[in-house]
């Protein structure tokens, strides 16, 4: 687990957390994420 678990969130950033819309609807962790304060 911890030998691809920083695989997994650089896929996760690439893939869901795109810069221009985020996909947060879709993310499985949103409880970590700092997006939404940072626009509110």
């Amino acid at each position: 687990y911890r030998l691809h678990a920083h695989h997994w969130l650089i896929l996760h950033g690439r893939y869901t957390c795109v810069a221009r819309k985020p996909k947060c609807a879709q993310c499985p962790i949103p409880d970590l994420c700092r997006f939404p304060e940072r626009t509110a």
